[in-house]
């Protein structure tokens, strides 16, 4: 009886943490809503992300391949609401922003306009990604 117990209260444990993990796994799912190469010189480009992504609590940016300089970022929802948190800073290559949390709950994002320079001719052209989750 005691063994019978004892391999339930195992199974439970066991089964639970699995529960715990799966759920700490699901919330933090990145999904790549774009990405853009930003040119030499000063450049705005728009991500259209639209519905079919689903809806978002936060966001974050990536860059790859050279150094860019992200002077402004507005993300547009699906009600034309815009929210501009304010990022204006240079990134390394390989960098990624702090997580940026959307006002109010779950959020549709119908774009994201970037306002962008890459510093440094010589490194290359910069690959500037947005992910949400």
């Amino acid at each position: 009886m005691k063994r019978i117990l004892l391999s339930g209260l195992i199974f439970f444990l066991l089964s639970a943490d699995g529960l715990a993990y799966a759920a700490a796994q699901g919330r933090g799912r990145w999904e790549l809503l774009g990405r853009q190469e930003v040119n030499f010189r000063a450049d705005h480009d728009r991500i259209d992300v639209g519905r079919r992504e689903g809806k978002f609590r936060q966001l974050e940016i990536r860059v790859q391949g050279a150094p860019v300089e992200i002077r402004r970022m507005v993300v547009t929802f699906a009600n034309d609401e815009k929210f501009d948190p304010r990022i204006r800073r240079r990134f390394d290559e390989s960098a990624r922003s702090h997580v940026i949390d959307l006002p109010g709950d779950r959020r549709v994002i119908k774009r994201i306009d970037f306002d962008y320079a890459s510093p440094n001719r010589r490194a290359g052209k910069a690959i500037v990604e947005v992910y949400g989750r």
